[in-house]
């Protein structure tokens, strides 16, 4: 089977493609990098990182994804140039039709990672060398102020060579690769996590805890608000932006 993939990367849909299983899979994938950094346990191309002291621990945007997955239905060839948002993109090509397009998202995150180890990672500081040198994608995935992503992927059907084409888009918010800016600060685990977030001890990551007082709201208003969200996620501290989102807003217009 012959197949090829291609990268690309830029600091800056209609509809979800990825199943919530292939959107766990791209999350948990960029957190155990990040994780990782943030005990300072990474270790590019033989050179051991130090600790994160400010890593937020990502989260998936079902808005952000929105605007990634309408931009994937384009079959694009280039990046988008959307505004606010970081991006990375990513091209397999195969003479075999796609089964399950989940399995992308996890392929692409596992390629831009790999860009550590395949070319190092010699600065924290995100110069036009150590940009030039490959890293672009495995930096925004490291970059310590992002705190969600959205995906999205589309099934392009083959090309004038008749082979097969996907294309996955991860866009970032915030984004990163700032030139001049750290990737993240150096540090004890968790010792500058940022305003309003807590440190995960399991992680290393920061992480936004929104504390709700259920009693402040009507019963029937709270279950009303929360019922698209999976039932594990009801509890007196709530991380999933499923919930503190719509409970927010019911909150403030009470």
């Amino acid at each position: 089977m012959k197949t090829l993939f291609i990268l690309a990367f830029l600091c800056i849909g209609t509809f979800a493609q990825f199943s919530k299983s292939g959107q766990k899979e791209i999350v948990d994938f960029h957190n155990t990098l990040r994780s990782t950094i943030a005990k300072g346990k990474y270790v590019a191309k033989g050179t051991k990182k130090q600790a994160a002291s400010n890593m937020l621990k990502i989260k998936w945007d079902a808005n952000v994804a929105k605007s990634a997955q309408a931009f994937a239905n384009k079959c694009p060839t280039g990046h988008s140039g959307a505004k606010g948002l970081g991006e990375n993109m990513y091209w397999r090509w195969s003479s075999n039709a796609p089964k399950d397009l989940n399995e992308f998202g996890l392929r692409a995150s596992k390629a831009w990672a790999s860009e550590f180890e395949k070319y190092g990672w010699k600065t924290n500081k995100l110069d036009g060398a150590l940009f030039d040198s490959g890293v672009g994608h495995a930096t925004q995935m490291a970059w310590a102020d992002t705190g969600s992503i959205g995906c999205g992927v589309k099934n392009c059907g083959k090309d004038k060579n008749k082979m097969y084409k996907v294309a996955v888009v991860c866009q970032y918010k915030v984004p990163g690769n700032f030139m001049g800016q750290d990737i993240y600060k150096s540090g004890t685990t968790c010792s500058a996590c940022p305003s309003k977030t807590k440190c995960e001890k399991s992680t290393g990551l920061c992480f936004r805890s929104i504390a709700i007082n259920v009693a402040s709201m009507h019963l029937s208003a709270f279950q009303k608000t929360t019922a698209a969200c999976p039932t594990t996620q009801i509890m007196i501290h709530i991380y999933e932006k499923c919930i503190s989102g719509l409970v927010t807003k019911e909150l403030d217009t009470a």
